[in-house]
């Protein structure tokens, strides 16, 4: 197995302490502070940083440094516009195996199970990220990862103030529609799936 670099044990740290709440929406990220409690340069915790904000978790600030991402309903609407995109994408390709997705349902179902709400969003991520890689595109693959550190870390905020109760279903269902070969079902499934979290994604962006 291949050992993380320090940068990346740092980066990797840090977007645990974001996605597992620790760290909220808003937060200062300072060189020096991070620098001294995992005891590396500020340099290694600069290019961790340089990481998070590549992957939307973190924020380059005016006058206030790096701070944990926080999303405005803009924000939301912006990224519900781009994941509505990609599943029209989707509903039109002509999907490949798909076993990854389904992996990843059955660990969304575990995580819900436990009450893991970091655990959910990371099955949720993947099940979806699987989706689109069956799609085909590697370039409208590339385009999902690079939403995906905002999405997830909305998805879990939204879990914390919202559980949903029927996620395993909602998302078993989906995948039967793919398997299907039903487009138009999988579509309007796909599309009241991303509209319906909205509101949420919303009231918790503006917290």
């Amino acid at each position: 197995m291949q050992r993380l670099s320090l940068t990346d044990q740092v980066a990797q740290a840090v977007r645990g302490e974001i996605l597992g709440g620790a760290l909220a929406p808003g937060a200062s990220l300072r060189e020096q502070v991070l620098a001294a409690r995992f005891e590396v340069g500020r340099s290694t915790v600069r290019e961790a940083i340089k990481v998070l904000v590549a992957e939307g978790l973190v924020t380059q600030a005016h006058h206030r440094g790096a701070i944990v991402t926080r999303h405005t309903a803009a924000d939301v609407d912006d990224l519900i516009a781009a994941r509505s995109m990609i599943e029209r994408h989707v509903a039109t390709a002509d999907l490949g195996d798909t076993t990854a997705a389904a992996e990843a349902l059955e660990a969304m179902r575990r995580a819900v199970d436990a009450g893991d709400t970091q655990a959910g969003a990371e099955a949720d991520e993947a099940f979806h990220r699987a989706v689109v890689q069956a799609a085909g595109s590697p370039r409208i693959t590339a385009f999902h990862s690079q939403l995906a550190g905002e999405l997830r870390l909305l998805l879990v905020s939204a879990d914390r103030a919202q559980p949903e109760p029927d996620k395993v279903a909602e998302h078993t269902r989906l995948l039967e529609l793919l398997r299907a070969g039903d487009r138009e079902g999988y579509l309007a499934a796909a599309l009241h799936h991303v509209a319906r979290a909205r509101d949420t994604l919303v009231r918790v962006a503006g917290a």
